[in-house]
């Protein structure tokens, strides 16, 4: 009779063996499988130099069985692709958690809608005051260059020389007016962003709150830009 540890030893013994067997099968001659770009099935145990690239199966010459697979190799524009969407997919990514980071501590900031409104409220109001007073600056500039160049105009008029220190004046006013100007542009561009994202904001709050709080009333903009001058 033999004895349990012996017969155990001696099954793992045939396993072993089994399984040993199996991989000198699957070292075996290979047998390929494809499909060329017309559509039509090829087997063959040599792969030809157009198909190296394409998508394949792989089976034991001997035993038919399969032992693996290779996926067709991507074209230089499929690589591209698939890098773009790639990167897009970690930016979405990296977009979701910025906007959780910001919603947690938006929730922690603010207790209550009023405080959250006072707290855009005061940086819409500033940014208002900003351009209100930008506009004044341009104003101001355009009333002094317009007289100076009147001025010039008068004196050219005459047959007389613009002096050099008052043609750089001229040069100096008009440069601070556009960049003044466009300086304008974007804190307009800013009100706007920054009144939108109010409104985005106080949305997200209303519907975290929701749970605790029973929804407000429908609610009112927040400041509108201030007209230009």
């Amino acid at each position: 009779m033999i004895r349990k540890p012996l017969l155990l030893a001696l099954l793992a013994a045939l396993l072993a063996a089994g399984v040993a067997t199996a991989q000198e099968k699957d070292k075996g001659p290979k047998l390929y499988r494809w499909v060329d770009k017309q559509g039509k099935i090829h087997y063959d145990q040599a792969l030809p130099p157009e198909a190296v690239n394409e998508a394949r199966r792989e089976f034991n010459a001997k035993t038919g069985t399969a032992t693996g697979s290779v996926d067709r190799a991507l074209t230089p524009e499929e690589r591209e692709q698939q890098a773009l969407a790639e990167k897009a997919a970690v930016e979405a990514a990296a977009a979701a958690n910025e906007q959780k980071r910001r919603e947690e501590i938006m929730m922690a900031s603010y207790e209550t809608e009023a405080e959250l409104r006072r707290a855009y409220g005061e940086r819409v109001t500033l940014l208002e005051m900003t351009i209100e007073s930008t506009d004044i600056s341009i104003k101001s500039l355009r009333e002094n260059l317009a007289t100076m160049l009147a001025q010039a105009s008068d004196t050219e008029l005459d047959n007389r020389r613009v002096l050099d220190e008052r043609a750089k004046t001229i040069r100096e006013l008009h440069a601070e007016q556009k960049k003044q100007e466009t300086l304008q542009v974007g804190r307009r561009t800013d009100l706007a962003a920054l009144n939108a994202e109010f409104a985005r904001m106080l949305t997200r709050y209303r519907e975290l709150r929701s749970s605790n709080v029973a929804p407000a009333t429908t609610p009112t903009p927040a400041p509108a830009p201030a007209s230009a001058q």
